[in-house]
């Protein structure tokens, strides 16, 4: 199983948290220009996310996406596939690239007849499927999508 540099510096910032969690008087690298501690060059990666989301609210996105049909019509590696567009750049064919839309885009759905590109499916609102997405996990999984745009 090959890991994304995404999930890896996941992985790095929940490790880290932890750690600094259980040994809250081990001093962490060197403070942000706001005072708060740094672990890692990728947590200043954090620092970037919209207001509001989290890193955790990240890594929850990313494992949703794997393990619903997102990663079956957008690829694995979110590059897109026949289904659906490309989520890694910056240009994007339904939404403006913010969080907010990317919020509205999964809650909402894409209608087919609204599909820009002929081979794409249109993308059932809150994920589809007899479980549909809550909002809590629509918030998580376009957290992790606006990352992959927004490196």
């Amino acid at each position: 199983m090959t890991y994304s540099s995404l999930q890896k510096t996941v992985a790095v910032l929940v490790a880290a948290a932890a750690v600094a969690a259980c040994h809250k008087s081990a001093p962490m690298a060197g403070p942000t220009p706001a005072g708060a501690p740094m672990a890692t060059a990728a947590v200043k990666g954090a620092n970037a996310l919209p207001a509001g989301v989290t890193v955790a609210m990240v890594a929850m996105g990313d494992s949703i996406f794997h393990a619903r049909s997102c990663a079956r019509c957008h690829g694995p590696n979110a590059k897109g596939a026949q289904g659906g567009p490309d989520l890694t750049t910056s240009t994007h064919l339904h939404v403006n690239g913010s969080y907010e839309d990317f919020v509205r885009i999964i809650t909402t759905g894409v209608p087919h007849d609204s599909v820009k590109i002929a081979t794409h499916r249109g993308m059932p609102a809150r994920g589809g499927g007899p479980v549909q997405l809550t909002d809590p996990q629509i918030q998580a999984v376009a957290a992790y999508v606006y990352t992959l745009s927004h490196k």
